[in-house]
């Protein structure tokens, strides 16, 4: 069974209530909605066949809301080898460059495979696979633990080398410049890594602010458009004396879109440094 990212968000309310708890842990000691979306799809019946414990593996996910793996899409399937898969899929516009995670049994115990598709690595035909970002022992998912530093984010999330793809140094343009306050501020913003049509599908580095700062702090992309090498723009909620006059709203649903775009009006500015806005904070 699948459960995608759309049907998590709008069964949360009913499910943080309370009406969707399996097991007989007590609801404070997890997250009872992310639980339940992880036992609705499956993960708890097929760990034990893989030879993996569920409860250590993918039950401290339910016990922090700071991690990307809401934003996924969970579900059980079939393995090559035989025997169950779990996948958790990313949010659809960040698909191919931050890896597809799939938890099996290979050679007789568990493994977890990361799979990416940018940069192509290989192609049949006209078409390009799939391939092995990551095969490890460590069942631990990728993005479970909080990177001490920005710059161990942007090496574990694919953002060095997205930028290498694009044509800039991430290390020298960005992370160079951060203050130790600056460094704080970007810890805390979701960065992503999505290919755009604008971007002549190359990858589009940004980063979102989380809910609380959405007034506050910018929504910052790093990407060409195939014609001038590198532009960096600046994306506030609320107008300052850099944005230009008008703003710009995108509608909800719309493709290679991360979510936190929606429902707001986004005011901008062209910025010529390629440095985060808020670096130097």
């Amino acid at each position: 069974m699948t459960i995608n990212r759309r049907q998590f968000l709008s069964g949360v309310g009913l499910m943080a209530a309370g009406s969707v708890w399996a097991g007989d842990r007590k609801p404070a000691e997890a997250d009872t909605a992310f639980d339940g979306v992880l036992r609705h799809a499956g993960i708890w019946e097929a760990a034990p066949e893989i030879g993996l414990d569920a409860d250590k593996v993918f039950l401290p996910l339910a016990k922090r809301t700071d991690h990307p793996y809401r934003m996924y899409r969970w579900s059980v399937s079939y393995a090559e080898t035989g025997g169950p898969l779990i996948q958790a899929l990313p949010p659809e516009e960040e698909m191919g460059w931050m890896p597809w995670e799939e938890w099996l049994k290979l050679d007789g115990k568990p493994v977890r495979r990361a799979m990416a598709l940018f940069p192509i690595d290989k192609m049949k035909g006209q078409i390009p696979l799939w391939w092995c970002l990551e095969r490890s022992d460590d069942l631990t998912p990728r993005r479970a633990t909080t990177p001490g530093t920005l710059a161990e984010l942007f090496k574990r999330d694919r953002i060095i080398e997205a930028a290498k793809v694009t044509g800039f140094d991430a290390v020298k343009e960005l992370l160079a410049p951060m203050s130790l306050k600056g460094e704080a501020v970007y810890r805390r913003m979701r960065w992503s890594v999505a290919p755009h049509r604008i971007a002549a599908d190359l990858p589009v580095i940004q980063c979102l602010p989380p809910a609380d700062k959405m007034r506050e702090w910018p929504w910052e992309t790093w990407y060409t458009d195939g014609k001038t090498p590198l532009i960096h723009h600046v994306h506030y909620t609320v107008p300052n004396a850099r944005t230009e006059p008008k703003s710009w709203r995108e509608r909800e649903g719309a493709p290679q879109r991360p979510q936190e775009l929606f429902g707001h009006n986004w005011y901008w500015y062209n910025d010529l440094e390629m440095a985060p806005a808020l670096a130097k904070a």
